[in-house]
C-alpha cells in the first residue's frame, strides 16, 4: 500500500512543482523560480518546492549576537583596574 507520499517505485509521482513563494508552477529540475526568483528546492510530498536553507544568514546571525554579547561584557563585566 502507498502512503499519500511523492514516491511510486523510487520515483516521484508529481511531474512539476509550485514555488514556495509565488506558488507558479515550476519543472521539477528547476532550481530557481521564474516568475520570482527565488531558489527552489526539491518537491516535497504536497507538491510544494522546498524552501533551502540560508547558511549565510545563520552564519552572520550568530556572529552578530556573539559579537553583541563580546560587547556587552566589555562594556560592562570587564575588570577595570583598581587605583
Amino acid at each position: 500500500m502507498q502512503a499519500s507520499g511523492t514516491e511510486r517505485d523510487g520515483r516521484s509521482i508529481h511531474t512539476t512543482k509550485k514555488c514556495y513563494e509565488c506558488l507558479g508552477r515550476l519543472p521539477l529540475n528547476a532550481e530557481i523560480c521564474e516568475f520570482c526568483k527565488k531558489k527552489v528546492g526539491d518537491v516535497n510530498k504536497d507538491g510544494f518546492a522546498e524552501k533551502p536553507i540560508d547558511w549565510k544568514a545563520y552564519i552572520l546571525s550568530v556572529l552578530s549576537l556573539a559579537g553583541l554579547g563580546l560587547y556587552i561584557w566589555w562594556l560592562f563585566f570587564k575588570d577595570s583596574p583598581s587605583p
